[in-house]
């Protein structure tokens, strides 16, 4: 790895030679700062600055900070972000010098409904190299129609081009051709395992704790790695720095309240809970009844917070904090049961600017996923735990030459320990029995250098590099299997590392531009996943188990290559984009019919072993400017596997292969105190497999199946309503109101999440077709606030 890593070096070393070159030629000089938020000090992500006299200029990272080094000489710099006003100032550069601006906004969330953005900021996504990256405004998505009226951040992904919700009403999601493993979620740099509630119906995420998110579906950034499909980064709020704040809200069955605050002249925080009240209303509603029932002990609820704080330490220095807890909790003592599930991390980071040209941040960072299950029977109680947990080390630099380039690059350590499970049975305090699937730990290392170098106005090329790399760490015992998957033996492997993989994962995109407002782009990246999940439904579930590569399982490899065309319309009010990508999946893994995967000792024989391929044209027409804005994305797609155990070593449809996936969004402004909001989804059914025939054994009807997956649910389509009612314009109070009314499945559309195929009772021989739906219409309200 070492050799590999000095190559990385020397292929970016060849531009900052060029680039050193050219700077004797020239006296040159460094312009940097952080852009933020006049109003909360919050550091805004991705703002623009703008040249003029040279028609050039840059972003800020994810932490707000920008650099451009520019020739000496006097200069009009503008900054700007979408949602809020220029601001305009005039530079004589002759030595390196530090500008801290704050941005006074031109809309609030709460009195301003339409989005005015400059040339220079809209531009971006027709200059930038970057493709297949959608960034998800915040104040957009709250308001959004929503199921039970509640805001959920991971639902607004599902409505993106190249995305397929896992199923009506959850918040899994399928990108590109990828299983829902194989996205990376990130709050503030900690992956988050299971980030849903309710079972799937909400999402983990506050809406009021979040500052930013990010969706990179190609052209993955180098930084990234461990997951195939897709990186979900999300961003915490900082807090703010300027006063006192906070916001909250009331709904039909969850409330939540954030609180954020300055520390001292230097710092800031903020902490935000939620909890749903399912329990609490349905024993209301069954004292109402006068039900006996209503004294039951029965729990049905989530939780989360989410806390940060920042501190700077000094103008080059400052440090973060920040954590999430969430659990779901489902009990009921008089039927002896007690279910929960639920995510910790914990994220300390550490930013340093060596240099105006070299921004640092170094993160710690710890994560865990556990659930339980307990059943109580009499004097006898049954219990199983399951728990996975990571540490990481990871140091992120960025070099700042030249406007024209950017160089990234750094490592990351992951220390994953996975407990499968284990099952114990206790009768009145005496442990009877136990199974315990034994534990598995790995080390996950990589590096990486990324490269962006613009040649000229018309061409960009980003070039990476990630080398990566597993270590299994005993003790540890595996059982060496066949090529039909048969037991042929065991091997117990004692501590130390006794089993490494190492990858490589180039990245490359290109822009191109053919005018100021119209590019075409490309690029290619390769991504690894050591670290997968064994489920055997459509849709992931709390009791899902996580494994690791090993001696038997090798890691799964996706080689995606994307092309695109995107272009601006009048005056960049409108933003029009079409990608096509084709992908492949090396060691694809699936399992055998009716796998066993819970507590099984040796689940590598219930895994199927082979490639896929996905491919697919993604259509994005975006409205962001007047009273009506939203978007309308189209997507057709293919998601084949090829698996000699499996449908006869034929090439068969993933479960989660919909061809066609269409979302219209939309809000409009009546007013600045009224808006009214609506969703439209359409997709085709999900692939399954239904029985093609039957015969009769002893009075007992035995279906016979088709291929696997060959079938398909009815089409899905639903539409989803909101208005706002927001507090007076003229209202000079701090605190700020709205009500959100809203009606899920305008149409009351039954549409089917499963058909399961039951004999008739009444009826010898005969069997029929049950349809199970979720949801019919749900209208809901809620209220919110800020102050």
């Amino acid at each position: 790895m070492k050799n590999v890593f000095n190559l990385m070096l020397i292929f970016s070393l060849l531009f900052l030679g060029a680039e050193r070159l050219q700077a004797q030629q020239e006296e040159k000089f460094t312009l940097s700062g952080h852009v933020k938020d006049a109003d909360t000090g919050e550091e805004l992500i991705s703002a623009s600055l703008y040249i003029e006299e040279l028609k050039t200029g840059n972003v800020t990272n994810v932490y707000g900070y920008y650099s451009i080094t520019l020739p000496k000489g006097n200069y009009k710099v503008t900054y700007n972000y979408i949602g809020y006003q220029d601001f305009v100032i005039e530079i004589s550069l002759d030595a390196d010098m530090r500008k801290d601006i704050e941005l006074l906004g031109s809309l609030n969330a709460f009195d301003e409904v339409t989005i005015v953005a400059e040339e220079e900021e809209k531009d971006k996504n027709v200059q930038s190299v970057d493709m297949s990256k959608i960034t998800v405004d915040i104040e957009a998505v709250k308001k959004m129609p929503a199921l039970f009226g509640e805001v959920d951040i991971i639902k607004t992904i599902q409505l993106l081009p190249g995305v397929k919700s896992v199923g009506e009403g959850t918040s899994g999601f399928y990108v590109r051709g990828g299983n829902a493993d194989q996205n990376l979620v990130l709050l503030d740099e900690a992956p988050i395992y299971n980030a849903s509630h309710l079972l799937g119906f909400f999402s983990s995420f506050n809406p009021d704790a979040i500052k930013d998110m990010q969706l990179s579906k190609g052209a993955i950034d180098a930084r990234y790695g461990g997951r195939l499909s897709s990186v979900l980064d999300i961003r915490m709020k900082e807090g703010n720095s300027k006063s006192f704040a906070g916001a909250g809200g009331i709904g039909s069955i969850m409330s939540r309240l954030a609180i954020e605050a300055p520390l001292g002249d230097k710092g800031s925080f903020i902490v935000s809970g939620r909890r749903s009240y399912l329990d609490i209303m349905a024993k209301l509603v069954l004292a109402a009844r006068d039900s006996d029932e209503a004294d039951t002990d029965f729990s049905f609820y989530f939780y989360d917070l989410n806390a940060k704080a920042n501190y700077r330490l000094n103008q080059n220095d400052r440090l973060f904090a920040s954590g999430y807890f969430g659990r779901d909790v489902m009990a009921d003592p008089n039927e002896g049961f007690d279910i929960s599930w639920g995510n910790k991390t914990s994220t300390l980071r550490w930013n340093h600017i060596f240099s105006p040209k070299l921004f640092s941040n170094l993160t710690f960072y710890y994560s865990s996923y556990d659930y339980g299950l307990g059943v109580e029977e009499g004097i006898s109680n049954i219990d199983w735990d399951s728990n996975l947990t990571e540490y990481s080390t990871k140091a992120d630099f960025t070099y700042y030459p030249s406007p024209n380039h950017n160089v990234e690059m750094g490592f990351q350590s992951i220390l994953h320990q996975l407990s499968p499970g284990q099952i114990s049975l206790v009768e009145q305090g005496e442990l009877l029995s136990e199974i315990k699937i034994e534990n598995a730990n790995s080390l996950e290392n990589a590096a990486y250098i990324s490269d962006e170098y613009t040649l000229n106005n018309d061409f960009t090329v980003k070039l990476g590099l990630r080398v990566s790399s597993l270590h299994n760490i005993g003790p540890k015992t595996h059982t060496l299997l066949d090529e039909n998957y048969q037991e042929l033996d065991s091997v117990r492997y004692e501590g130390g590392i006794y089993n490494s993989y190492y990858n490589l994962e180039p990245r490359l995109g290109l822009r191109y531009s053919l005018s100021d407002q119209q590019s075409i782009k490309a690029s290619y990246n390769r991504t690894t996943q050591y670290i997968q999940q064994a489920s055997n439904g459509n849709a992931a579930t709390p009791f899902d188990i996580w494994f690791t590569s090993s001696p038997v399982v090798k890691p799964q490899l996706a080689d995606q290559y994307t092309l695109g065309y995107f272009r601006n319309f009048n005056q960049n009010a409108f933003e029009f984009s079409i990608e096509v990508y084709y992908k492949n999946f090396k060691s694809a893994i699936d399992f055998k019919e009716r796998a066993q995967l819970l507590l099984n000792k040796n689940l590598e024989s219930e895994l199927r072993i082979g490639k896929a391929r996905a491919y697919g044209l993604e259509v994005m027409l975006k409205k962001d400017k007047g009273r009506l804005t939203g978007w309308l994305s189209y997507t057709y797609s293919k998601i084949e596997k090829n698996i000699d155990q499996i449908n006869d070593g034929n090439w068969y449809n993933a479960k989660y292969d919909k061809p066609h996936d269409l979302a219209l969004v939309a809000s409009y402004a009546l007013s600045k105190r009224i808006s009214l909001s609506s969703n439209f989804v359409y997709s085709s059914g999900n692939a399954v497999t239904f029985p093609t025939g039957k015969y009769v054994y002893k009075n007992t009807v035995i279906p016979v199946y088709s291929d696997r997956n060959s079938a398909r649910l009815p089409n899905f389509h639903r539409m989803d309503f909101s208005l706002t009612l927001r507090g007076k314009k003229n209202d000079t109070r701090r605190w700020k109101s709205e009500y959100v009314f809203s009606i899920y499945n305008v149409y009351n559309r039954k549409n089917a999440l499963a058909i399961n195929f039951k004999q008739d009772q009444t009826q010898a021989n005969q069997t029929y077709a049950e349809k199970l739906s979720v949801f019919s219409i749900i209208p809901s309200v809620s209220y919110n606030v800020k102050f």
